[in-house]
């Protein structure tokens, strides 16, 4: 290949990326973007919204948390030990609920 050819290559994968980024970016908008709302993103349901800066008050995140408190809390029933963490771990779900 020459210099000249070389040059004509990369310019020619400079201009495809710039042609395909912004497409991609499009298709995959509509693709996770519900209808009659271009920009939100669906409520996660059986997942954690990874993208989202709300982390505290993600429904999976909860979710997993309340199920970890939950087995604090049987293995201070069960054993008495971590009591305290089960009870401060209750209070902190309680408040996050309340959010």
């Amino acid at each position: 290949m020459t210099r000249r050819e070389v040059g004509r290559l990369v310019m020619a994968l400079l201009l495809g990326a710039a042609v395909a980024l912004p497409v991609g970016m499009m298709l995959a908008d509509q693709r996770t973007a519900p209808a009659g709302s271009p920009h939100a993103l669906p409520a996660p349901t059986d997942h954690r919204a990874v993208f989202s800066p709300k982390v505290l008050s993600d429904p999976y995140f909860l979710d997993q948390q309340r199920k970890g408190i939950e087995a604090l809390e049987q293995n201070c029933r069960r054993t008495g030990a971590m009591c305290d963490e089960a009870r401060q771990g209750r209070a902190w779900l309680e408040r996050q609920g309340q959010r």
